[in-house]
C-alpha cells in the first residue's frame, strides 16, 4: 500500500529576535526561520518501463531513445568523480532492462569536464543531450550562464559551487542551499566531543569550491560553540614543506578537531604526517566525497577513527534497502570492477528522479515538460537510498549518518539504524554564500 505523499511541515523554530541595546535606541534583528522537509515515508516509484511514445523534434529525443548527458571530473589533476559516471551507465542498464523510459532506450553520453573544463561540457550537451544527469564536478558554477539560457535539465548528483545552485533548470536529488548550512552532524560532536570541538582547526585547499565550502563550514560552526585555533589554506600545489607546516601548525596549537576540504588523496597525505609528528588529533571529520573505499585505502592506519557524513544510505545497510542493492549489483553488472560510493548513490538516485519525471511528462516529452514535473516532485529519497529531500524546492531534510573508519573499513557511527534527523539540523548562514 503506498504512502501518502509526504508535505512541509511545521518550522523548525520560529523566528528570532537579536535585541542589542545602544544608548537609548534598539536595534533588532530577525533571523529567517529554516522550513523544515518532512521525514515520512515517500512514496515508491518504479519508472523504468516500456509505453507508448509519442512523436518529439526536442534535442536529445528520438522514437527509439533518449539520451542524457553526464559531466563529471574524470580526468585531471583533481578528478574524483569517475563513479558518477558509472553510475547512470549502470542505472541506464537497469532501466533498459525493464523497457527503458516512456517506451523509449536510455542512453548515456559521458563528458569529461577534466575539473577545468567544465563549460566546455555545458556547451556540448546543449546542443546534443535531452537532459544532465547524475553530473558531479568541482567548478560546477563554470558554464552557468549557458546552461540557464539553454534550457536543458539538469538533475545533477552534486551541487558544488554556488553558481550551479542559481542555475534555474538545476532539480537535485540531495538539494545543497548555499545559505544554510547543516550542522546537525557536527551538533552530534559537539555533544560527544566538546572538549575537542573547542580547540579545533579547518584545513582546506584553496580553490574556489573548497574555499566556499570551508567558509560555510567555519561560520556555521562557529555559531554553535566550536572556536577555531587555526584555519589554514592549502596551496592547491602543496609540496612536502606546505605539510610540514601545516602538521607543524596543528601540533603547535595542540589542536583536538580537525575538518577537512580537499580531495581523498590530500587528506590521507596529512593524515599520514600527522600521525608521523606523533600529535593525536582526537577528531578527524570529513565529508561526504570521503565515503569512499579509495579513502581508507589511500590513508591507511592514519585514517582509524576518521568520522564521515553521508546522506546516503549507508553501504552497511544494502542486505536491507533494496534500492541500494539494486544500486551496487548493476554498477557489478554494467561496469565490472567498479566500486559502490556515496557520490554513485547519488547518481543513481538521480537517475531515478529524472526517469520519473519523463514517466509523468511522457504524454508530451520535452525539456519544458520534464522540468515542469521535477520541479513537481516535493517528497523524494530515491525509494530510500538517500534521506527524504525536497527537490522541488530545492530543500533537504536535516537528516545523517555518520560513518566511522575502524580498521580499514566504514563502520556506523551514529545513529545506530536509520538516520539521525534533529530539528534543529540546519542553520541559516549570515553570509550570503549564494551570490558568490
Amino acid at each position: 500500500m503506498s504512502v501518502r505523499r509526504a508535505r512541509f511541515i511545521a518550522l523548525v523554530a520560529a523566528a528570532s529576535m537579536v535585541i542589542v541595546a545602544c544608548g537609548s535606541s534598539t536595534i533588532a534583528r530577525v533571523v529567517q526561520p529554516v522550513v523544515a522537509v518532512s521525514t515520512q515515508p515517500v512514496p515508491h516509484v518504479e519508472p523504468c518501463g516500456s509505453g507508448p511514445v509519442t512523436p518529439s523534434n526536442e534535442t536529445g529525443l528520438s522514437n527509439e531513445a533518449i539520451t542524457v548527458g553526464v559531466i563529471a571530473d574524470v580526468t585531471g589533476a583533481r578528478a574524483q568523480f569517475l563513479s558518477n559516471w558509472q553510475a547512470m551507465q549502470a542505472f541506464a542498464a537497469f532501466c533498459n532492462s525493464r523497457g527503458g523510459i516512456a517506451g523509449r532506450r536510455l542512453d548515456v553520453k559521458l563528458f569529461d569536464a577534466k575539473v577545468f573544463n567544465h563549460r566546455a561540457a555545458v556547451i556540448d550537451s546543449c546542443a546534443s543531450v535531452f537532459a544532465l544527469v547524475g553530473s558531479a564536478a568541482a567548478f560546477d558554477g563554470d558554464g552557468a550562464s549557458i546552461e540557464s539560457d539553454c534550457g536543458i535539465p539538469d538533475v545533477p548528483a552534486l551541487i558544488a559551487e554556488p553558481g550551479h545552485d542559481r542555475v534555474p533548470t538545476v532539480v537535485a536529488p540531495l538539494p545543497n542551499p548555499q545559505d544554510l548550512f547543516l550542522v546537525g552532524p557536527e551538533r552530534y560532536l559537539a555533544r560527544t566531543h566538546p572538549n575537542a570541538v573547542r580547540n579545533a582547526a579547518m584545513a582546506y585547499l584553496d580553490v574556489g569550491v573548497t574555499a566556499v565550502r570551508a567558509s560555510r563550514e567555519v561560520e556555521a560552526t562557529r555559531r554553535i560553540g566550536y572556536r577555531y585555533t587555526s584555519i589554514d589554506p592549502i596551496p592547491a600545489l602543496y609540496g612536502d614543506q606546505d605539510v610540514k607546516a601545516l602538521v607543524g601548525h596543528l601540533k603547535s596549537r595542540s589542536v583536538r578537531y580537525l575538518s577537512f576540504q580537499g580531495r581523498v588523496t590530500d587528506l590521507a597525505a596529512f593524515q599520514t604526517a600527522i600521525a608521523a609528528s606523533g600529535h593525536q588529533v582526537d577528531v578527524v571529520d570529513a565529508p561526504p566525497l570521503f565515503y569512499d573505499p579509495s579513502y581508507p585505502i589511500a590513508a591507511g592506519a592514519a585514517a582509524e577513527g576518521t568520522y564521515v557524513v553521508t546522506q546516503t544510505t549507508p553501504f552497511t545497510d544494502t542486505a536491507s534497502s533494496p534500492e541500494l542493492r539494486r544500486y551496487t549489483e548493476w554498477l557489478g553488472r554494467a561496469v565490472p570492477g567498479a566500486v559502490p560510493t556515496a557520490y554513485g548513490a547519488r547518481g543513481w538516485s538521480a537517475g531515478l528522479l529524472f526517469a520519473e519525471a519523463v514517466r509523468r511528462a511522457a504524454a508530451k516529452l520535452d525539456r519544458a515538460s520534464v522540468l515542469a514535473q521535477l520541479r513537481a516532485i516535493h517528497a523524494w529519497d530515491g525509494n530510500g537510498i538517500q534521506v527524504p529531500a525536497d527537490p522541488g524546492s530545492g530543500r533537504a531534510s536535516s537528516c545523517f549518518a555518520y560513518m566511522q573508519v575502524r580498521s580499514g573499513s566504514f563502520i556506523r557511527a551514529y545513529p545506530s539504524r536509520g538516520f539521525a534527523c534533529p530539528r534543529d539540523g540546519w542553520l541559516r548562514l549570515n553570509r550570503n554564500f549564494r551570490h558568490l
